[in-house]
C-alpha cells in the first residue's frame, strides 16, 4: 500500500489518507443501514403482525413524538406503545380539549409500556398530558371474517 499523507492543520498534523477515507466509507455504511432499518421498522410497525391471540402493532415514543403519528390497524389489533425518551410520557386517550377516558396510562422513563387492545372499529385520538403537543391517532376498522 502506497502512503499518503493528510495534513490536517486545525490538529497540528498528518495522517495517513487512507485512514481518512475508511471512516469516510465506514461512515457512509452506517448512514444506509440506519436509513434501511428506519424504513423496515416502520413499515412493519404500520402493518400489524400475527402474535398470539391476534394481530399485534407498536408505537414508539420517542423524541416527544408518537411514532407513527397515525396507524391503522383491524380490530382485535393490540397496540404497544414503549417510552424511548428518558422522561416521563403519557398516553391519553381524547384530545387535550376533551378526554374521553378509554384508556390512559404514565410511562415512567425509558422502555416503559403500556398496551391497548382494540375491539371496536372507529377513530381514537391520543395524546400526552405532560407534552400536549404531541397527538397520534389509531383507526380501527372491521376485521374482515374468517373463512
Amino acid at each position: 500500500m502506497k502512503w499518503v499523507w493528510q495534513w490536517l492543520p486545525w490538529w497540528g498534523f498528518r495522517r495517513p489518507l487512507w485512514v481518512a477515507r475508511c471512516k469516510v466509507l465506514g461512515l457512509a455504511c452506517l448512514t444506509a443501514a440506519v436509513l434501511v432499518g428506519g424504513v423496515a421498522s416502520a413499515l412493519s410497525a404500520g402493518s400489524g403482525s400475527d402474535g398470539v391471540g391476534g394481530k399485534e402493532a407498536a408505537v414508539a415514543i420517542k423524541t416527544f413524538q408518537f411514532q407513527p403519528g397515525r396507524l391503522e390497524v383491524k380490530t382485535g389489533t393490540k397496540i404497544t406503545w414503549t417510552n424511548q425518551d428518558e422522561i416521563v410520557h403519557t398516553v391519553t386517550s381524547g384530545t387535550p380539549e376533551t378526554r374521553d377516558g378509554r384508556f390512559g396510562s404514565p410511562l415512567n422513563g425509558k422502555g416503559a409500556t403500556t398496551s391497548v387492545t382494540f375491539t371496536e372499529p372507529g377513530t381514537y385520538p391520543y395524546f400526552c398530558e405532560r407534552h400536549q403537543s404531541m397527538q397520534g391517532e389509531i383507526r380501527v376498522q372491521l376485521s374482515s371474517p374468517s373463512p
